[in-house]
């Protein structure tokens, strides 16, 4: 058995009747081997593996609003990038990160005009983030049902730890990560289909 295949005697009628001594022969084929048969690929799926979300990536500080013009500036399928300004009564004004297209003249929009059609919210902060804004975006986007990620960049060595941002982003987002680079946002925001 050097293949490691388990080997079977035939339990044919016709070859037990003919006192035939048979061959033994492995059984059970591969799946695998089964599945690459031309007769099988017809079964395949042929459409795009992935759709894309209509994202919000909403940077909640100046900080994590410098990163998100950077990583804006990338081919992104369905992700809007903006960055909160001030709260508002039962509302919040946020700023659309410019691309090179825009230059510095980035037009603002309100957050509940923002999440009509999103399906999915990352709020980007640093430790210097608004606690406040935290609370609003993930209380707003958990009225409609739409899911929530907090992301914490980094603060450089000196800087304070983000302890306050993250006990802020934790009620208000369903997962949260702490990058350990901000070059890593790109990746983290490729891996959620923005």
């Amino acid at each position: 058995m050097p293949c490691g295949c388990v080997l079977a005697r035939s339990t044919r009628r016709s070859d037990m009747t003919r006192g035939q001594e048979t061959q033994p022969r492995p059984t059970l084929l591969s799946s695998c081997a089964r599945a690459t048969t031309a007769a099988e690929s017809r079964y395949r799926i042929s459409a795009k593996p992935f759709t894309h979300r209509s994202s919000r990536v909403i940077a909640l500080d100046h900080r994590s609003a410098a990163i998100i013009r950077e990583v804006a500036a990338e081919s992104w399928g369905g992700g809007h990038f903006l960055v909160f300004e001030s709260a508002l009564p039962d509302d919040a004004l946020l700023r659309r990160a410019p691309d090179d297209s825009e230059g510095q003249n980035a037009t603002t929009a309100l957050l509940s005009e923002e999440l009509d059609g999103a399906d999915t919210v990352v709020m980007v902060a640093s430790a210097q983030a608004s606690a406040t804004a935290a609370s609003l975006i993930g209380d707003a986007a958990a009225a409609r049902g739409i899911m929530t990620a907090g992301l914490v960049v980094p603060a450089p060595a000196a800087a304070q730890a983000p302890d306050p941002i993250v006990a802020a982003l934790r009620p208000n987002a369903m997962v949260l990560v702490v990058l350990r680079q901000a070059t890593d946002l790109a990746e983290v925001l490729s891996a959620l289909r923005v």
